[in-house]
């Protein structure tokens, strides 16, 4: 209860003396006999008692309690005070024997008898406060209330009594806190702290005892500022009269830092830290209660204040050289997470080595806490990119945990996993798939580790829908689901993080809109989480931008993205590394080239700090760095970077699959540009080739490698050889799940400027129609895409069709809409210091929207 006094010099004198009590009642009751007319010094029922008192002082209470209900028996009605001092120390007597109810009983009969024997209520007020602390063990805190409420009215009032008044006060006040009523009991302890503090002085223990429960007293009343100064006072006493180790300081220091942190005081804890610094006499102890106040902190988010106060939890810690080892080693474990929270991992992982070292010396190579440290290395490793060496840690761990006789499958399942992830981020997939199985095979030795087969199951879902089987990477990936429901709940971040993976596989599947409801639900998870789980949010956020760009919805995506900005965390740099090349890529299609390449260059400069320059995952942002220069006329530039990314394919082992066709299509692209273009046919053959063995026809993915390959075909002006493709294209996009209207339109657009170079002049109309009306409404008014299927339709109306005044509406709102662009993006350029026209030249079309102005301007005349 709070401001109970026990581990304290009062708690001794209340605790024994309450097992003492009954020598007092005895003691007491020889008095009161005395004093009802015998000698003094005499006591006429010594020898009676004298058994009872044997059996107590050997500890045998319940036969002292038989005999003393034989004593009681005995005593003469007409000596109701003796009588009395019995009945309490039958009442001391049950309680101690539990049997609170009779302990009740008997004491009401010894008030009674003392109202018989007109005692004065003061020489017995100590046993009706008695009465109260029983009631409120037997949780009846009314009961309690009356009876302290008594003993405080009729009690001694002298200054010889008042450490009696004081305890009986916080003990009134503990049982009116119990029973709701919070205000009376702050003004009852306010009252036992004045009496506390008359008899002892301000910095007692007593003091900071009863300063703890008006705490917890104004607190229940609403009165947050006044319980953290009345918690912040009881720590400083506790601080300087407790035993040093005593964790009842620790508990109070939790208590008021949880206080402070809901409050995000961080100022307050870092007062409060100050203190526990100045008045801790122990190093050790200091460092106890810094690391409880910084988990309170970081629980609530306060990652800063957490971080600090866990460093100087283990330097403290550290200037012990008593502390424990394995207490030492924890410390630093806090210590290094904090820096993690704040800096990243890359700041973090020389501690988490260092932790790695001194556990392993202390628990032996094979042992459990050395794989948990080393696998804190390992992800230090991984986020950092720093996959050989994650794969090597996670070998050494593998080959210690499989040395040991007691077989720990979780553990192993683990470093399978650990292993897996590694081979898998270097491009082997061969190698990781079996090791992902692997690892599963190992938890199916034990019904234990749910969670390490979730992680599992969802790591290699992944892998197979980039590497493998797509069809089971749906099955895996729901599989995962249905775990992560049972194990952890379906509100739960973890199951937020399966729906996360179903999204990824879904969007591979070309299966958008269930991929779009998977993240919407995952989503709601991350976001009533909390802040603590910003780095999950992010990924969702991340791939609804994904989708939104992919359905045209440029503006949405561009928004999206930097909603998903503000929650990167400060340790996550491979997030503000995607960050940049979905932003780059945003930009990219609003044509705004050199922002777009400015945030390409900034992941790349990323990607080099954490494999080197030669590490495969740079491929990534120069194919998209070489895409960019070939938009802005750069093609001879773009030529060497995009031959760059096939080398460091093939220095890898890579030379099938999507990530190696998309580059040799760029660079096809790219070649065709430079005039040569027998080496573009063949680089497009080759492209379409390898993504085609990837996507199977009648998916969306083999639809746009199909018409990429016409493309190329169709810029070369071989019309025929450009038809087949497109055609695949078309009746491919529109039957694939998931598909996208924008790309849709795209490919009819080219599809009619084909039928339009054959001659086939309807055909061409009602392509450039259809394309039209797909992304009329998806696009705004000022896309350079909307424009040049505007400006190809009203060309062909007016020139083949014999349809002019359609024609002329057509251009004119084709030139408006590129006037529109042109103004916007000119406004947008010179805030950001790049050339406004520069989005124009991304278009393939760009001479046609000049022809629109050029033919408007002659129609109207």
């Amino acid at each position: 209860m709070a401001g109970q006094i026990a581990a304290l010099e009062y708690a001794k004198s209340w605790e024994a003396g309450m097992r003492s009590w009954l020598s007092v009642g005895v003691l007491l009751a020889a008095g009161i006999g005395s004093a009802s007319g015998q000698d003094a010094g005499s006591d006429a029922y010594a020898e009676l008692r004298a058994p009872a008192m044997a059996a107590y002082e050997a500890g045998e209470t319940q036969r002292a309690y038989t005999l003393f209900e034989r004593v009681f028996a005995q005593i003469p009605e007409t000596d109701p005070a003796e009588r009395a001092a019995t009945a309490f120390s039958l009442g001391i007597l049950a309680h101690q024997l539990e049997d609170r109810a009779r302990a009740l009983e008997w004491l009401e009969r010894g008030f009674a008898l003392h109202e018989v024997a007109d005692t004065a209520p003061e020489t017995y007020a100590q046993y009706v406060a008695y009465a109260g602390m029983v009631s409120a063990e037997s949780g009846e805190p009314d009961l309690a209330i009356a009876y302290f409420r008594r003993a405080v009215e009729q009690g001694p009032q002298g200054d010889d009594t008042l450490e009696w008044r004081a305890s009986t006060l916080n003990q009134f006040a503990n049982a009116l806190h119990a029973g709701g009523q919070y205000y009376e009991a702050s003004e009852r302890r306010r009252n036992a702290l004045a009496a506390y503090t008359q008899v002892f002085g301000p910095d007692h223990a007593y003091v900071g005892v009863v300063l703890e429960g008006l705490g917890e007293d104004v607190l229940a009343d609403g009165h947050d500022a006044q319980a953290v100064d009345a918690r912040r006072e009881a720590l400083r006493i506790a601080l300087s009269t407790r035993e040093a180790g005593d964790l009842t300081i620790v508990t109070l220091a939790g208590t008021l830092a949880s206080q402070l942190a809901a409050q995000e005081d961080t100022d307050g804890l870092g007062r409060m830290a100050d203190l526990v610094e100045a008045h801790t006499r122990n190093d050790r102890h200091r460092a106890r209660i810094l690391s409880e106040i910084a988990n309170h902190a970081r629980v609530a988010g306060l990652t800063g204040v957490a971080a600090d106060l866990n460093t100087r939890a283990y330097e403290a810690a550290a200037a012990d050289p008593q502390t424990p080892p394995e207490f030492l080693a924890t410390y630093l474990l806090n210590h290094a997470t904090g820096v993690q929270d704040v800096s990243g991992y890359a700041a973090a992982l020389p501690l988490l080595e260092q932790h790695y070292r001194m556990v392993r010396v202390h628990d032996g190579e094979p042992g459990l806490r050395t794989a948990a440290a080393s696998e804190r290395v390992w992800t230090a490793l991984f986020r950092l990119a720093r996959f050989a060496e994650a794969e090597a840690n996670a070998r050494e761990r593998l080959e210690a945990l499989e040395a040991r006789a007691d077989n720990p499958a979780t553990e192993i399942a683990r470093g399978y996993e650990n292993l897996a992830l590694s081979i898998h981020e270097q491009y082997r997939p061969t190698e990781a798939g079996p090791v992902f199985v692997r690892g599963l095979e190992v938890l199916e030795q034990t019904d234990r580790g749910e969670h390490i087969r979730a992680s599992l199951l969802d790591a290699y879902a992944i892998h197979l829908v980039f590497n493998g089987d797509r069809d089971e990477a749906l099955a895996v990936a729901r599989r995962n689901m249905d775990l992560r429901g049972e194990v952890y709940g379906s509100d739960t971040p973890s199951y937020a993080r399966g729906l996360y993976t179903l999204a990824v596989v879904q969007r591979r599947l070309s299966m958008n809109d269930a991929a779009l409801g998977s993240l919407a639900a995952a989503q709601a998870i991350y976001e009533a989480a909390g802040p603590n789980e910003a780095a999950g949010l992010f990924t969702i956020l991340y791939q609804r931008a994904e989708l939104m760009l992919e359905a045209g919805d440029l503006a949405g995506a561009e928004a999206l993205l930097a909603s998903a900005e503000a929650v990167i965390p400060a340790g996550r740099p491979d997030q503000r590394r995607d960050w940049h090349e979905l932003s780059g890529r945003i930009l990219r299609s609003q044509g705004r080239l050199s922002e777009a390449l400015g945030h390409y260059r900034e992941s790349l400069a990323m990607r080099i700090a954490q494999d080197g320059p030669q590490g495969r995952s740079t491929v990534f942002p120069l194919l998209n760095i070489a895409a960019t220069l070939r938009m802005q006329g750069q093609a001879a530039e773009a030529e060497p970077v995009v031959r760059r990314v096939l080398e460091t394919h093939a220095a890898y082992g890579v030379t099938t699959g999507s990530d190696v066709g998309a580059a040799w299509l760029e660079l096809a692209t790219i070649l065709n540009l430079l005039g040569r273009e027998d080496e573009a046919r063949e680089a497009a053959s080759r492209s379409h080739a390898l993504l085609a063995d990837v996507w199977p026809r009648g998916t969306h993915r083999r639809a746009i490698a199909d018409y990429n390959r016409g493309h190329v075909a169709l810029l070369q002006h071989d019309y025929r050889g450009a038809e087949p493709f497109m055609r695949d294209a078309i009746e491919d996009m529109r039957q694939a799940p998931g598909r996208s209207d924008i790309h849709l339109g795209i490919m009819l657009n080219s599809w009619g400027y084909l039928n339009e170079r054959l001659g086939q002049y309807r055909q061409a109309a009602a392509a450039y129609r259809e394309g039209l009306a797909l992304r009329e409404g998806r696009l705004s008014n000022d896309n350079p895409a909307l424009a040049s299927g505007r400006a190809f339709l009203a060309r062909t109306l007016i020139d083949h069709l014999g349809e002019p005044q359609e024609g002329l509406e057509l251009f004119r709102q084709a030139s408006g809409g590129l006037i529109e662009g042109i103004v916007l993006r000119a406004g947008t350029a010179a805030d950001d210091g790049v050339d406004g026209i520069e989005f124009a030249r991304k278009d393939a079309f760009f001479k046609a929207h000049l022809e629109a102005l050029w033919t408007n301007a002659q129609l109207d005349h």
